[in-house]
């Protein structure tokens, strides 16, 4: 079954996992701005091949963790994420948190989607 988050304009959510070299927690955060999904910022517990130094405007400790913020990376109207077999995958908007399956791909997109129709795939699958 299709699961649907439906986001407004300006509404964030984040994708965290577990890495599956470092085994620390890594967290990336995106808005929905002007019809795209776009990276704002990212957090982790410790750098490693790959890792920039610095993006975005700001880079800074807190809590343990290295933080990147105001990166403003446009991904595009559609993003495509693939879970591990051990990466532990969610999906995190506000207090509420999705689990992701593991070994599976995961399609986010921009649609436009009218009142009724969230409203009507809201109640059906709370019925199930």
């Amino acid at each position: 079954m299709e699961k649907v988050l439906y986001l407004q304009q300006e509404n964030d959510f984040s994708i965290r996992w577990t890495h599956s070299v470092e085994n620390e927690e890594w967290e990336e955060f995106f808005k929905v701005e002007e019809g795209q999904i776009v990276l704002d910022s990212t957090r982790f517990k410790t750098f490693g091949a790959g890792v920039p130094s610095d993006t975005g405007e700001d880079t800074f400790i807190k809590d343990g963790w290295v933080y990147m913020t105001d990166i403003h990376q446009p991904i595009g109207m559609e993003m495509v994420t693939r879970t591990g077999k051990t990466t532990d995958h969610r999906v995190i908007r506000g207090d509420e948190v999705w689990q992701m399956r593991a070994s599976h791909s995961y399609r986010f997109t921009v649609e436009e989607a009218n009142l009724l129709h969230a409203i009507g795939y809201y109640i059906a699958t709370r019925m199930r």
